[in-house]
C-alpha cells in the first residue's frame, strides 16, 4: 500500500506534467493572506523558470462571483492556491472544459467528477490534516517541476508560519510533519537557518520593551500587556533599554549574558505566575540567510508578508518573497500600519465590554463596523492567545460587501474535548448560507447579514453536542 506522503506526492507530479506540458496562458488564482501570497511566489518562481506566460491574481474569498469571473475570461489553464477545496462543485459547473489545478489544505467540500479536467492535490485526501499548508502543497508542485525549484522551499516555510502551523505548545517548538521535510530542504539549500532561542516576536523590529509587552505566546504573568511593567522588568535585570546612540534596543542586540538573563527572569515570572510548564520560553528561531536584518526573521516575515495582503498590497508581499529590497520602504510603512490598526482593535475590545458575550462553551466578540474584515482573524488570535484562551473565541465583523466575517480560534485542549472550529463553520454555512472553512482549531467563514444572536445560539447548540458525542465516544 502507498504511504499517504508518497500518494500525496505523486499527485503534485502529475500537476507538475500538466504544467510543464501546456502551451496555453496559466491564470494563478490566490488568496490573499501570507500563506496565499507565499503560494503564488512559489508558483510564480516556477513558471518563470519555464518560460511559461501567466497572470496571477490574490484576492479575499473564492465565491462563486469570482469563479464567473474567471469563466468569461479566455483563461482555460487555472491554478487556484490555498483555496479551491470549498467550492468544488462550482468550479466543475462553471468551469467545464477548463485545465484546472487546485493545490489547497483545507477540508474539500463536494466532489470531483472523473470526466472532468481538474487535478486536486489535496493532504486531507490522504490522511494527512495537519502541518503542510497551501504554500507546501504548492512547492511540492514546483519541487515535482524543477529540482531547481528547491531554493523556494523557505518560501513554503514562511507560509506556513503565517498560516501559524510553527506550533505555540510544547517543549520543542517548531516545525513538524511535512512541514519539518520541507524545513531541510530549507537547510539544505542554505536558504533557512535554523537556531535555538526565546520565543518573543520583534527579535529585530521592536523596541525590547515593546516586545515584552506584546508577548502572548509564551505569557509573562504581570508582564504582557503592561509598557510600563515592562520597563520595570528589563530595569530590574540591568538590561539597558537603549543603545549608545540614544536608540531603542532590540532583542538581536544583546549579549549572550543578556539573554540569559532575560531567560531566566522570565521563566522565574512564569513560576511566580502558576504557569504550566515555565520553561516552554524557548525554541527553534528560524533566520533568513541573505535578506537584509529588517527581514531576516521567518517570523517577522511572514506577518509582514501578511500585512501586505491584509491592507490590499499583496504585490508587495509577493515583491518581499523575491527579495526585492527597492521596496523595504514601503513595507516597513505598511507594517507600521498594520501594526496600528491591529493595537486599536485590541484598544477598542478592551474599552468595549458589551461587545463581549461570555458563554460557557465559548466567548465571542461583535464588532461590527469596529474592526475591519481584513484583521478580524489577527485579533482573534491575539486574544485568544491572551485573555480569553480558556474556551474559543468567535468573532463577527462586518464585511464591505454587507455581509458578517467569522473568525474562530481554540486551543489544542478545546480540540482535544472535540470542538473542531472547520466543522462548526461548514454547518454555520449549510444553515444560513455563504461560505467558510479551515482547521480544528482555527476557520472561518463569511456569512448574510443577519442578527447575530442566531448564529451564537447556533454555534452553542453545535458546540454543545460535539463535547457530549466527544464525551461518549471517550466513555
Amino acid at each position: 500500500m502507498i504511504e499517504p506522503i508518497d500518494a500525496l506526492v505523486n499527485e503534485a507530479m502529475r500537476a507538475a506534467e500538466k504544467i510543464r506540458h501546456t502551451t496555453e496562458k496559466i491564470r494563478i488564482i490566490s488568496h490573499y493572506d501570507c500563506d496565499g501570497i507565499s503560494s503564488a511566489a512559489i508558483m510564480t518562481k516556477a513558471l518563470m523558470r519555464e518560460k511559461k506566460t501567466f497572470q496571477v491574481s490574490m484576492i479575499k474569498q473564492l465565491d462563486e462571483a469570482e469563479i464567473e469571473y474567471i469563466q468569461n475570461s479566455c483563461d482555460r489553464f487555472i491554478i487556484f492556491l490555498d483555496f479551491g477545496a470549498g467550492q468544488l462543485d462550482i468550479i466543475q459547473e462553471k468551469l467545464k472544459g477548463s485545465t484546472v489545478i487546485i493545490a489547497d489544505h483545507h477540508q474539500p467540500k463536494g466532489a470531483l467528477r472523473p470526466e472532468e479536467d481538474i487535478l486536486h492535490i489535496n493532504p486531507t485526501h490522504f490522511g494527512i490534516t495537519d502541518n503542510i499548508s497551501g504554500s507546501g502543497v504548492t512547492y511540492l508542485i514546483a519541487r515535482s517541476l524543477n529540482p531547481e525549484n528547491v531554493d523556494l522551499s523557505d518560501l513554503a516555510v514562511i507560509g506556513a508560519i503565517g498560516d501559524s502551523q510553527a506550533g505555540s505548545i510544547g517543549s520543542d517548538w517548531g516545525m513538524s510533519g511535512l512541514n519539518k521535510e520541507i524545513l531541510r530542504d530549507a537547510q539544505n539549500s542554505n536558504k533557512i537557518k535554523v537556531t535555538k532561542g526565546l520565543r518573543l516576536w520583534g527579535m529585530n523590529t521592536r523596541p525590547l520593551h515593546k516586545v515584552l509587552e506584546y508577548c502572548s505566546d509564551p505569557v509573562i504573568p504581570n508582564i504582557s500587556g503592561s509598557e510600563s511593567a515592562s520597563v520595570q522588568f528589563l530595569n530590574e535585570l540591568n538590561i539597558e533599554l537603549k543603545n549608545e546612540d540614544g536608540d531603542w534596543r532590540t532583542l538581536a542586540e544583546l549579549t549572550d549574558e543578556e539573554h540569559q538573563k532575560l531567560a531566566s527572569g522570565i521563566i522565574r515570572e512564569r513560576i511566580r505566575g502558576g504557569e504550566e510548564n515555565p520553561d516552554w520560553v524557548f525554541g527553534d528561531v528560524y533566520e533568513l540567510p541573505g535578506r537584509e536584518t529588517l527581514f531576516s526573521n521567518a517570523n517577522e516575515f511572514a506577518t509582514m508578508v501578511n500585512a501586505c495582503g491584509k491592507l490590499d498590497h499583496a504585490y508587495l508581499g509577493v515583491a518581499l518573497c523575491f527579495n526585492n529590497t527597492k521596496l523595504s520602504k514601503k513595507v516597513k510603512t505598511l507594517l507600521k500600519n498594520y501594526r496600528r490598526e491591529i493595537g486599536k482593535s485590541l484598544s477598542w475590545v478592551q474599552n468595549n465590554k458589551d461587545a463581549l458575550i461570555m458563554g460557557d462553551l465559548a466567548n465571542y466578540i461583535v464588532a461590527e463596523d469596529n474592526i475591519s474584515e481584513h484583521i478580524i482573524a489577527n485579533v482573534t488570535s491575539i486574544l485568544n492567545k491572551s485573555e480569553f484562551g480558556e474556551k474559543p473565541l468567535i468573532a463577527f465583523a462586518h464585511t464591505k460587501d454587507s455581509r458578517i466575517k467569522v473568525s474562530a480560534r481554540a486551543s489544542e485542549e478545546d480540540v482535544e474535548k472535540g470542538i473542531k472550529l472547520n466543522e462548526i463553520m461548514n454547518k454555520l454555512v449549510e444553515e444560513f448560507g455563504g461560505e467558510g472553512g479551515g482547521h480544528q482549531g482555527s476557520a472561518g467563514a463569511t456569512l448574510p447579514k443577519i442578527e447575530v444572536e442566531r448564529f451564537i445560539n447556533s454555534i452553542n447548540s453545535i458546540v454543545k453536542n460535539m463535547v457530549i458525542s466527544h464525551g461518549t465516544a471517550e466513555s
